[in-house]
C-alpha cells in the first residue's frame, strides 16, 4: 500500500514538473475522448423523421397495398386466361399489334377491402379511423388548373387531381399541418359531392365558398358524363403536399379534397372506388403495443395488405437510418487507433527524455515493473483529467458530430436521386421524402462507461508499448546512457 502511494505521489510531482509535456498529452487525450464519446453518443442517437405525404400524426397505424401480393395475384390472372386477351378477377389482359402484352387493372384488384377495413375498425382499442382514396386524375370542366408556363405538358395528363376521404380532419396533409382550411369547412362522411380545393386553384377561377366545380373522365372529355361538387371550404398550404407522380396534374395547388365517393365517379367507375390507406387511431397511447398486436390476430386477408406504424415523426434509432450507426463505428475505430499511435508516440518520446530518472530509480533499487506501473499512473491521470473536461463538451460535440453525419448522408440521398432522375428523364412516380426533423444525442451513463473503458484501453495500449523498450533492456544499458 505504501509502494501504490509512492507510485501516485510520484506520478502527480512528475506530471506537475513537466507542464509542457503534460499539457500536451493532456490535450491529445482530451480531443480523443471527446471523439470516442461522439462516436458512442451517434450510434445511439434518434433521428427524427417525418415522411411527407404518408405518415399522419399519432398513435395510429396504416393499412395499404402489400407489392409483393399484388404481383403474385396478377401473375395468377395471367395464368387463368393461358395466353389469352381477357378479362379475370379485375385484371385485363391483350395482346397489341406489335406482339406485346399489356395488363392493366380496376379499381377493384388495387382497392383495400372494406369489409377488412370495418374489421379493424371494430377491434377494441381503436377510436376513430379513416379512408384515403388514390389521388384520382380527371378533367376538369368549368375552370382552369395551376401549370407551370415553362414545363413540357405533352407527357402530363393535363388534368387535375381529386382525393376522397371518409373524414377530411384525418387525411395525412390536415393532421402533419400541411393544409388548413381557414375558408369555409372540412368534409364530414355525411358529406355527398361537396369538396374542398386551393386557395391558389380558388383565387385563378375567382371561385369562392358555395359555387360548383365540374369534372368528367379525363380520357374522354368530349363525351364523358359530367358530375358537379360544391365548394364547402378553401384550404391554405402551409407546406406543400409531396406529389405522388411527376406533372402539374399532381401538384399540390391542382389537388382537391373531396367526400370518399365522388373521385370515382368522373374517373368513370362509379360504385368501384380505389380506397389506397385506411389509417387507424388508437384511444390509449399507453396501450399501443398492445392494440397492435390484437390488430393482428383479426380475421382478414393479411397476405394482402401492409400494415405499418404511423406514428408521424417518429424517433428511429441510428442504425435504422441508412449508414449512420456505420459511420459511427468508423469514428470510433479510427479515433481509437489515431489516439492509441499519437499517445503512444508522445509517451515514448516522454520515456525517452527521461533516461536519467530511469537510471536513477534502478539505481536505488525500484524495479521496472515499479517504473513502468508509475508511468502507467501517469497516463491514467492524464486519462481522468481529460475525460472530465471531454465529459462537459461531449453534449454539444456528440449532437454537432450527429447532425454533420445526417446532413451528409441526406446530401448523398439528394444527390443520388437527382442522378437517377436525370437518367431516368423525370417520368417515374415520385417517392414520397422523408424529411430529418432533428436528430437527438444523449450522453447516458451507458455511453461514459463505453466511452471510459474505451480511452482506458488507448492509454494503457499507448503507456504499455511505449515502455517496451524499458522492459528490453538490461539495468546497465539504461545506467549507461546516464553518461
Amino acid at each position: 500500500m505504501i509502494i501504490d502511494m509512492n507510485i501516485l505521489e510520484l506520478s502527480i510531482r512528475c506530471l506537475l514538473r513537466k507542464r509542457a509535456k503534460t499539457i500536451l498529452l493532456l490535450s491529445i487525450v482530451f480531443v480523443t475522448s471527446c471523439f470516442v464519446y461522439a462516436g458512442w453518443a451517434c450510434k445511439s442517437a434518434n433521428v427524427r423523421t417525418q415522411t411527407e405525404g404518408k405518415q399522419a400524426l399519432g398513435a395510429s397505424f396504416r393499412m395499404e397495398e402489400n407489392e409483393a401480393d399484388r404481383h403474385d395475384r396478377t401473375a395468377e390472372a395471367i395464368k387463368k386466361l393461358g395466353g389469352q386477351n381477357g378479362s379475370v378477377d379485375g385484371s385485363h389482359i391483350e395482346q397489341l399489334e406489335s406482339g406485346d402484352w399489356m395488363i392493366w387493372h380496376d379499381n377493384s384488384f388495387e382497392t383495400l377491402q372494406m369489409e377488412d377495413i370495418e374489421t379493424l375498425a371494430g377491434q377494441e382499442g381503436i377510436a376513430e379511423y379513416n379512408i384515403t382514396t388514390a389521388n384520382i386524375v380527371v378533367n376538369p370542366v368549368n375552370f382552369a388548373r395551376i401549370e407551370d408556363p415553362d414545363a413540357d405538358q405533352h407527357s402530363d395528363l393535363l388534368g387535375v387531381s381529386l382525393r376522397g376521404n371518409m373524414e377530411m380532419r384525418l387525411d395525412f396533409d390536415v393532421q402533419n399541418g400541411n393544409i388548413e382550411v381557414n375558408e369555409g369547412r372540412m368534409i364530414t362522411p355525411e358529406d355527398k359531392d361537396v369538396c374542398v380545393l386551393s386557395r391558389e386553384l380558388a383565387e385563378l377561377n375567382g371561385l369562392s365558398v358555395g359555387d360548383k366545380l365540374e369534372f368528367n373522365k379525363r380520357k374522354e372529355p368530349e363525351t364523358s358524363k359530367v358530375y358537379s361538387v360544391e365548394i364547402v371550404g378553401i384550404y391554405d398550404t402551409i407546406h406543400k403536399m409531396t406529389p405522388v407522380m411527376y406533372g402539374d396534374s399532381y401538384r399540390s395547388e391542382n389537388i382537391i379534397m373531396t367526400d370518399l365517393r365522388f373521385p370515382e365517379k368522373p374517373q368513370g367507375c362509379e360504385g368501384d372506388p380505389l380506397y389506397q390507406y385506411a389509417t387507424f387511431w388508437v384511444e390509449n397511447v399507453d396501450e399501443y403495443d398492445a392494440v397492435k398486436e390484437q390488430i393482428k390476430k383479426a380475421d382478414i386477408n393479411w397476405k394482402r395488405y401492409d400494415f405499418i406504424d404511423n406514428t408521424g415523426m417518429s424517433d428511429t434509432m441510428a442504425e435504422n437510418f441508412g449508414d449512420l450507426d456505420e459511420m459511427s463505428s468508423i469514428i470510433l475505430i479510427l479515433t481509437v487507433v489515431s489516439g492509441a499511435v499519437i499517445i503512444f508516440l508522445v509517451f515514448l518520446f516522454w520515456m525517452k527524455g527521461r533516461v536519467h530518472e530511469i537510471g536513477i530509480f534502478l539505481a536505488m533499487g525500484k524495479s521496472k515493473s515499479e517504473i513502468i506501473a508509475q508511468m502507467i499512473v501517469e497516463g491514467i491521470l492524464i486519462g481522468c483529467v481529460s475525460f472530465m473536461l471531454a465529459t462537459i463538451c461531449a453534449p454539444a460535440l456528440s449532437k454537432s458530430v450527429a447532425d454533420y453525419l445526417v446532413g451528409y448522408q441526406v446530401r448523398q440521398q439528394e444527390e443520388q436521386k437527382k442522378a437517377e432522375e436525370g437518367m431516368s428523364g423525370g417520368t417515374e412516380a415520385a417517392e414520397y421524402e422523408t424529411e430529418v426533423m432533428g436528430v437527438e444525442t444523449e450522453v447516458t451513463g451507458k455511453i461514459m462507461v463505453l466511452s471510459a473503458c474505451s480511452i482506458l484501453v488507448v492509454i494503457l495500449s499507448a503507456a504499455l508499448s511505449s515502455c517496451m523498450f524499458v522492459m528490453g533492456q538490461k539495468p546497465k544499458e539504461i545506467l549507461s546512457k546516464m553518461s
